[in-house]
């Protein structure tokens, strides 16, 4: 049996793996492989490194739509706390290299143009991951390279788009042992992507000094297993009114659990309001200056994270 076949029946195999790991916390990891396995291919990222090792710096960006997240389990409210990728190759870099990712919610539904500017891209985002003396293991096909969040993001919904930063300029000769060979899927305008001798400041849908077009690499989520998949139980605890709402909103806590702090959320997951356990068991916010739309309500609480999504008029 072949490596790709033993990666590609290992994914069918591992759907959502729910496993206690830390401090007892429940987590989920979850594989994001829409479409059909393609050959490996270092110029989809998240890190541009072929066997020439010229090019130094890469940027790339990636959509997940909410189809697609919902189709892998991933519900509004889920935490992620890892983004991993997965190499086909054992290749490894001492570095230090400057790695960075980016996150944010979005209403974005595809990457239909032919280049983007990574300004343009990047705006919105938080910075989730940032190492300035990164290595890159020779771990390969069929685990994942895990990157640990540096604060948990919070799905609220819609889209997301994540983005990679990479520059190994600072390594000595020779960067890496060899190619990165990233595991991909086909999937339709999913990805703006560049390498260079300088850091890009454009990036592109379809050339990477080959073709990118439609083509995404696999990546796996590592999620608080009691949001957003499996926070049913806790989440029936709670209520939010009156929804619509104009001028407040009140918190019915109808379960034991213990508030620990309260935080409001736009569509892009930014945060617009923050309490701390001063807010109660049941609290009331004030929701007048808010603009119309939908936010997120997102109550930490000691059964677990709870969100709840609700609207201002």
């Amino acid at each position: 049996m072949s490596n790709s076949t033993r990666f590609w029946n290992r994914i069918l195999l591992i759907g959502i793996t729910v496993l206690a790991i830390g401090n007892h916390r429940a987590e989920a990891q979850v594989v994001i492989n829409t479409g059909a396995p393609l050959a490996p291919l270092y110029a989809v990222g998240p890190i541009y490194l072929s066997s020439t090792m010229f090019y130094k710096y890469s940027r790339f960006a990636y959509l997940y739509t909410q189809d697609e997240l919902a189709a892998a389990g991933i519900q509004p409210g889920a935490v992620i706390y890892q983004v991993g990728w997965m190499k086909s190759t054992s290749s490894s870099s001492a570095g230090p290299a400057s790695f960075n990712i980016y996150m944010k919610n979005s209403l974005t539904s595809a990457y239909s143009d032919a280049s983007a500017d990574w300004s343009a891209l990047s705006s919105g985002t938080s910075l989730q991951y940032a190492n300035s003396a990164q290595s890159i293991p020779a771990t390969a096909n069929p685990d994942f390279i895990n990157f640990t969040l540096s604060t948990p993001f919070t799905y609220t919904g819609e889209s997301l788009e994540i983005l990679t930063e990479w520059d190994i300029s600072a390594a000595p000769e020779p960067i890496a042992t060899g190619s990165f060979e990233w595991e991909n899927t086909t999937v339709t305008d999913r990805i703006y992507g560049k390498g260079n001798s300088t850091m890009p400041t454009s990036l592109s849908s379809t050339t990477n000094n080959t073709s990118i077009d439609n083509k995404r690499p696999v990546i796996q989520f590592t999620l608080d297993g009691s949001s957003g998949i499996q926070a049913a139980t806790v989440e029936s605890m709670f209520a939010v009114y009156p929804n619509p709402a104009e001028n407040f909103i009140k918190i019915r806590n109808l379960g034991g659990a213990t508030m620990e702090s309260i935080e409001v959320l736009d569509l892009l997951g930014k945060v617009v309001y923050s309490q701390g356990r001063e807010a109660g068991s049941n609290p009331r916010v004030d929701v007048s200056a808010f603009g119309p739309g939908a936010y997120f309500l997102r109550a930490t609480t000691s059964e677990g994270p709870v969100v709840r999504r609700f609207t201002v008029r």
